[in-house]
């Protein structure tokens, strides 16, 4: 066979390979069942979080609520918007809202918060929801921060998935790489 041959077969495998992992771990990756939990924490990003996390309270998951979420200075407000005062989701009255700005303002730095929250509540169980694409990456640094049970639940982003897949392989890499939580 020709080096070309062998070529065009070596670069139809790996993007076969690359395909599988793509739908594998940002498409259609592994969730989990809600259940019940001390807290359901929100990661920043995409997608109607908000709407998700306010529809498990409502379903009996938790109680307690943590928004991951930014500080927008110069509107004055918080980018989730039961932080604020207007805004705030219809919800049993027993439910608490909380937000927090990690530090770093990455899915590293929300794992870290998670941990830290966690530790000082005494939280032993955590629904986490992020976006779809976000699940495999969000998993796996969790995991490395806190040893509780977590339950990954999603929702759909609002960028296409095609689009979201290219940042995943470049986070999902950087985390694979730099060990630490």
């Amino acid at each position: 066979m020709s080096r070309r041959r062998w070529l065009l077969i070596g670069a139809a495998a790996l993007l076969l390979i690359v395909g599988f992992l793509t739908n594998r771990w940002f498409v259609n990756p592994q969730t989990d069942e809600p259940g019940t939990a001390d807290a359901i924490f929100v990661l920043g990003g995409g997608g109607d979080r908000v709407q998700y996390a306010v529809d498990l309270v409502r379903d009996g998951v938790a109680e307690q609520v943590v928004f991951a979420s930014s500080f927008v200075e110069d509107q004055g407000v918080w980018a989730a918007r039961p932080c604020n005062t207007r805004g705030t989701p219809r919800v049993p009255d027993t439910a608490t809202f909380e937000c927090f700005e990690p530090d770093p303002g990455t899915t590293r730095g929300e794992a870290r918060l998670l941990r830290d929250l966690a530790e000082e509540h005494g939280w032993e169980s955590i629904v986490v929801v992020v976006s779809t694409d976000q699940v495999t990456r969000a998993r796996r640094l969790i995991e490395r921060c806190w040893d509780g049970e977590i339950r990954i639940v999603d929702v759909e982003h609002h960028d296409p998935w095609w689009r979201r897949a290219v940042y995943e392989w470049g986070a999902g890499l950087k985390a694979t790489f730099l060990r630490s939580c």
